[in-house]
């Protein structure tokens, strides 16, 4: 009875070692501050989404019109479809005017992250982009954009 108790142990041993090695790191949470080629390097499903959206011709020259001075804090769940989707239409808008920055802030099912700055900001949906001009809160675009993140980020300015 003894050697089928430590045969079944080593077995459910075995079992989860093998299913927590086969874990890719894009079936996992991103939990506070990540960057850009990271989140596109390690999860597949915002790579892809990255690769497949485009902008029209008419969007990128808006975006190089932008002032200087934007700054944009993405707090997202790479859990959250939502999320999947319009972080790299984002990311695609940003590639489109070098002068404007970012922040990516991962978030957990509960919307917060150790450095607790989504409770400051008041996080409750995924994503939430909240726009700074010159360091200021000039809007927010939370969940989905109203038109489109171009069109929603030019009438805040």
């Amino acid at each position: 009875m003894k050697n089928i108790s430590s045969i079944l142990f080593s077995f459910f041993i075995v079992v989860l070692s093998a299913c927590a090695n086969s874990e890719s790191k894009s079936s996992g949470m991103v939990i506070g501050e990540i960057g850009q080629e990271q989140l596109l390097s390690e999860y597949q499903y915002f790579q892809q989404s990255y690769r497949m959206y485009n902008l029209s011709e008419e969007e990128i020259l808006e975006i190089k019109r932008w002032p200087k001075g934007l700054h944009v804090e993405v707090y997202f769940g790479t859990w959250c479809h939502d999320s999947q989707r319009e972080v790299p239409r984002f990311l695609k808008v940003l590639s489109e005017n070098a002068d404007m920055t970012s922040r990516l802030i991962g978030l957990d099912y509960n919307k917060s992250e150790p450095k607790g700055t989504a409770k400051i900001h008041d996080i409750k949906f995924t994503p939430t982009f909240i726009v700074y001009r010159d360091n200021k809160e000039i809007g927010r675009i939370i969940e989905r954009p109203k038109i489109s993140l171009t069109a929603d980020i030019s009438s805040m300015l």
